[in-house]
């Protein structure tokens, strides 16, 4: 087929889709022949307008006389029923329910009129409706898990109302149904995991509900009853919420192609939001009474509450498992950790509590990849297209990323839904957050094919009822498993978490770097002047405070402007730095070792004695003398040795080790020299 008569196709099927969506099935100007109706004047003053079958259930009324509009609603209608319109008024509630000689009057204002209902009403005899209802209500309290719920659900309203098919039905995000449980009796079918397309319970039939949440077929084969009129120039009237509505032709052949002769459905709502249907079938003609409806609809009000208490619930435990997750990343935040290596720490947690196959952080030029990814080029791509396009969205998320964002990736790619969280680092910086989920491939049974025929009607050609409802499978593709609301702002949060402790962790690298600069030296990592003065300036009062000892080195390296002048100052630096390497193998972990200027260094040794300060000074000359580094010159150090001798600060120490550095070097160099020695020495 041409890509010309696809089009013409598609355009046709999509004009008859918009013709049986504005089907005005809400003034049908008929009713179902189980009741009859009255319209009143507002003032209750005359009746504009009644059911061809009044006199079925109003027998007093002669229709000769009606004909001409004559009669007095008062004649018409019971006492009861006026005292009931009375109360209204004070009440200011525009409608009311009363029940008289086993009629059922159900009343309420319309725009500029009322329009009463009658039924027959059987008598409730020892309370049957407090009994059942409290019985229903006590099994659905019980109910501590969503599939318990549901499946007593079907179960209590089949007993109490008799259909042999009750089926939960939910709907999805397109509005297409699915029968999530199901109690069955007699000859029909199950219908089980069946679904049904949106176009089966078009939008102005589900807006319906939110006038009246419950909607009786007794028989599909019933002609409507027509409305006698007292003015053809009157609009249509406006039946929705009643009960006596007449229904849509298309919708009576739907049920009897389905082999339902009678059908009752109740909204389920959620959150102000109609979630789905119970719906009821039946093989026979069957009429519940008032009281049979009234109690599957408070039946199905509790269980939507209970409903949504265990969906609160089970929110409320995924919850605690987030405020744990993020509890767990804000205590193992060290110092020496970044960003990526704290996503690999958790990221195994993450995935299973926001149900993916895989994420990736990017934050700069770094990305961090855990589980199943699509490949970076493609990871790449996305992350483009979020910046053009996310704008200042808390997420952007997807079950379809190949209708989604078409051609970013592969045509083969097993990926199917995305969870993307921008974090601003800085002004002009993102970093993200990608979780990942994999293509849920599944068989979708469908209760015959999703699709409808044209048929004439009187408005012209529309979208007709299927025919059949034989099981349909459709192989889905391309879809993942949704990302629940819980999981989005959970996801977020993390995220947000994450962000937060990776600045930390950054401030506090900074700081880290700030507190080397200000204590030490930037080329051989030793400490810088500044502490070694402070060093000083401890031990001394230490050792004036508990008479102890310590010992002061202060070398230099030799002919070291030689070696930068031959080799360069990059030898030079590297020199330094093995120097440095060296000395510190050689000292004991109480010692300290600093860069007091230029290529001189002092070593600080604690609670040392005079003749074991020389004997490390020597050690560290001679381990000097003899390290080797490759492409360096070898090196040797002069070394003068100073202690203190109960000094009052410490400049005197500084200035005898500086002189007997001197010293050694004036002797030839490559070895140690000290004053204090040397007074020995001439005394």
């Amino acid at each position: 087929m041409s890509q010309g008569n696809h089009a013409h196709i598609d355009a046709e099927l999509g004009a008859l889709i918009d013709a049986c969506e504005k089907e005005p099935i809400h003034i049908p100007q008929a009713i179902q022949s189980f009741g009859a109706l009255l319209v009143v004047s507002a003032d209750w003053s005359k009746v504009i307008a009644y059911s061809d079958n009044i006199q079925t259930y109003l027998p007093w009324v002669a229709p000769s006389e009606l004909s001409p509009f004559a009669q007095q609603p008062q004649a018409i209608l019971p006492d009861v029923f006026w005292q009931a319109a009375s109360l209204a008024e004070q009440d200011n509630v525009d409608v009311f329910w009363e029940v008289c000689e086993n009629l059922s009057y159900f009343a309420w204002k319309q725009e500029n009129h009322w329009v009463v209902e009658v039924e027959t009403y059987l008598a409730d005899r020892h309370n049957w409706f407090d009994v059942q209802l409290q019985r229903g209500l006590a099994k659905l309290k019980k109910c501590n898990s969503h599939h318990e719920l549901i499946q007593t659900l079907t179960d209590v309203t089949q007993k109490y109302t008799g259909y042999e098919r009750v089926m939960l039905y939910r709907f999805d995000e397109d509005w297409h149904g699915e029968v999530i449980a199901e109690t069955l009796r007699g000859s029909l079918t199950s219908m089980l995991h069946h679904h049904f397309p949106a176009s089966d319970i078009p939008p102005q039939a589900r807006a319906m509900y939110y006038q009246n949440p419950v909607r009786l077929i007794p028989d599909s084969h019933s002609a409507p009853i027509p409305l006698i009129i007292d003015s053809a120039e009157r609009p249509p009237f406006n039946l929705s919420r009643g009960s006596l509505r007449a229904v849509s032709p298309l919708h009576m052949q739907y049920l009897q192609n389905l082999g339902v002769a009678a059908s009752a459905s109740i909204a389920v709502f959620q959150d102000q939001k109609l979630w789905g249907l119970l719906a009821c079938h039946n093989s026979k003609p069957l009429v519940i009474q008032p009281r049979q409806r009234l109690l599957a609809l408070r039946l199905v009000e509790y269980a939507s509450e209970r409903l949504w208490l265990l969906h609160s619930r089970q929110v409320e435990r995924y919850l605690r498992r987030v405020h744990d997750a993020r509890e767990a990343l804000a205590q193992s935040s060290p110092v020496q950790s970044s960003p990526h290596d704290l996503v690999e720490q958790h990221a195994e947690r993450w995935l299973e509590l926001l149900r993916s196959d895989g994420l990736c952080y990017i934050r700069g030029d770094q990305a961090t990849l855990c589980g199943a990814v699509p490949s970076e080029p493609e990871i790449q791509a996305l992350v483009q297209w979020l910046e053009k396009n996310n704008g200042d969205h808390l997420f952007w998320y997807t079950h379809e990323l190949q209708d989604s964002v078409p051609g970013l990736l592969k045509s083969d790619s097993p990926f199917a839904g995305l969870l993307a969280i921008p974090l601003k680092v800085h002004a002009d910086t993102f970093s993200y957050l990608l979780l990942f989920r994999k293509e849920q491939k599944l068989q979708r049974k469908w209760a015959g094919s999703p699709e409808k025929m044209k048929v004439e009607t009187n408005a012209g050609t529309m979208l007709g009822p299927r025919k059949s409802f034989s099981l349909w499978a459709e192989e889905v593709r391309g879809k993942s498993m949704p990302w629940r609301t819980a999981q989005l702002y959970a996801a977020r949060d993390l995220a947000r978490d994450l962000l937060i402790v990776a600045d930390s962790i950054q401030l506090s690298i900074l700081n880290e770097k700030l507190v080397k600069l200000a204590s030490y030296d930037d080329l051989t990592g030793v400490l810088n002047r500044r502490r070694m003065e402070e060093h000083l300036t401890t031990f001394l009062n230490t050792s004036q405070r508990y008479k102890r000892h310590f010992g002061v080195l202060l070398l230099d390296l030799d002919h070291f402007k030689r070696i930068n002048d031959t080799f360069g100052h990059n030898a030079g630096d590297d020199v330094l730095i093995e120097v440095c390497a060296t000395i510190q193998g050689t000292l004991r972990e109480t010692d300290i070792l600093g860069r007091w200027g230029g290529e001189e260094f002092m070593i600080i040794a604690p609670e040392t004695t005079y003749p074991d300060t020389l004997h490390l000074a020597e050690r560290i000359c001679r381990k000097v003398a003899e390290g080797e580094w490759p492409k360096l010159p070898k090196v040797t150090v002069s070394i003068g040795v100073a202690h203190f001798e109960n000094d009052t600060t410490w400049d005197p120490i500084v200035d005898r080790a500086d002189k007997a550095m001197y010293e050694a070097k004036q002797q030839g160099r490559n070895r140690v020299a000290s004053l204090l020695k040397q007074k020995k020495e001439t005394e």
